[in-house]
């Protein structure tokens, strides 16, 4: 079976700086998953806040054989408190902004990203949590208690209501980046309706698991946004089926061992996701063929494109039927998809 290769629009790179995750670990965990081109956050071990920065990401972006398109963030050291010159960074090629693990909190501070990006004909990325900069939770309801913090679905709604808002005063170009709850889907919903210029995305992990019976001493578990309820995972598949949700992206975060395989209080936010994705999508039978093309290749090329994005050629990657086990084989391996059953794999060469 021979499908084209798909673009991500949420990879954690970690590099430029990161001494334990190198750009070779992400180059073969996306063509691993049948990923040529993926959008790269800039919350890496040196934040892509400036232009140095940047070219010191790119220079080890063309090194590898998927291509790497460049986000920057749109607070200085994504602190939340002060704009980059998001003016410079468009005429480099960066039109997407994003603080990507945080989000904008102040909503004065907010106001002045969205009409400076509006002016340079830009788009914000933006991950809604309105306590991250402040008291961060641990997990959705109901598995919190005295130790895990909740993180409530308001920490998400609040900061994608606010925004949207923003969307319509100002006709910025925003993305809304991994939801996880059906009030946020309803919230997209409306915006397009009054045919705001707004796209979203959800990831395989909040539409394949749900926080039933969810082992909170396992630290692979923990993300943000939390797992999250079966009404929610049910809300998100529904958003993707009828058009409100756009994109299923990865949020591919690698983390080493030690920083996952501790207790969930302790362990690091985030799952890689790049290997994975296809697999686990297909084998849940939740989409057919043609709607994973679509949320995987056809609508991430379309967002990047219409921002200003140079796509290239779409490569074919050649996928056989199987059923067996999956396991990651590229590093880091914090998935939360080791051992499930897969009914399709690929060798991770272009055809």
């Amino acid at each position: 079976m021979q499908i084209n290769s798909f673009l991500d629009l949420h990879t954690h790179t970690r590099y430029p700086g990161s001494k334990l995750i190198k750009q070779e670990d992400i180059e073969q965990a996306a063509k691993n998953g049948g990923y040529s081109e993926i959008l790269a956050m800039p919350n890496s071990s040196k934040i892509i806040d400036n232009l140095e920065v940047l070219e010191e990401a790119r220079k080890l972006d063309s090194s590898l054989s998927i291509e790497v398109h460049r986000t920057a963030s749109l607070t200085k050291g994504l602190a939340g408190q002060e704009p980059i010159d998001y003016k410079k960074l468009t005429e480099h090629g960066v039109f997407i902004f994003t603080d990507d693990g945080l989000s904008v909190v102040d909503d004065n501070l907010a106001e002045t990203i969205f009409r400076s990006i509006k002016e340079v004909g830009a788009a914000v990325f933006q991950h809604c949590e309105k306590s991250c900069h402040t008291m961060p939770g641990d997990i959705a309801p109901p598995n919190d208690n005295s130790h895990l913090k909740a993180i409530h679905i308001s920490e998400e709604t609040e900061i994608l209501k606010r925004d949207l808002k923003l969307v319509e005063k100002y006709g910025t170009r925003y993305h809304a980046q991994h939801l996880s709850t059906i009030e946020s889907v309803e919230l997209i919903r409306e915006a397009k309706i009054n045919n705001l210029p707004v796209t979203a995305e959800v990831t395989p992990h909040h539409v394949l698991v749900n926080n039933e019976n969810l082992d909170t001493s396992d630290g692979k578990y923990k993300m943000y946004p939390p797992i999250r309820t079966e009404n929610d995972r049910l809300g998100l598949i529904a958003g993707l089926k009828d058009g409100t949700i756009d994109v299923i992206s990865t949020d591919h975060a690698p983390h080493p061992k030690n920083d996952k395989v501790v207790n969930f209080k302790e362990a690091s936010r985030g799952v890689v996701g790049l290997e994975s994705s296809f697999p686990m999508l297909y084998s849940s039978k939740i989409f057919n063929l043609d709607d994973l093309v679509m949320f995987l290749d056809i609508n991430p090329r379309k967002i990047l494109s219409d921002i200003g994005y140079k796509i290239n050629q779409m490569r074919t990657f050649e996928w056989k039927i199987c059923d067996k086990e999956f396991y990651t084989i590229s590093e880091p391996k914090n998935s939360l998809f080791e051992g499930n059953t897969t009914l399709i794999e690929t060798n991770g060469i272009y055809v």
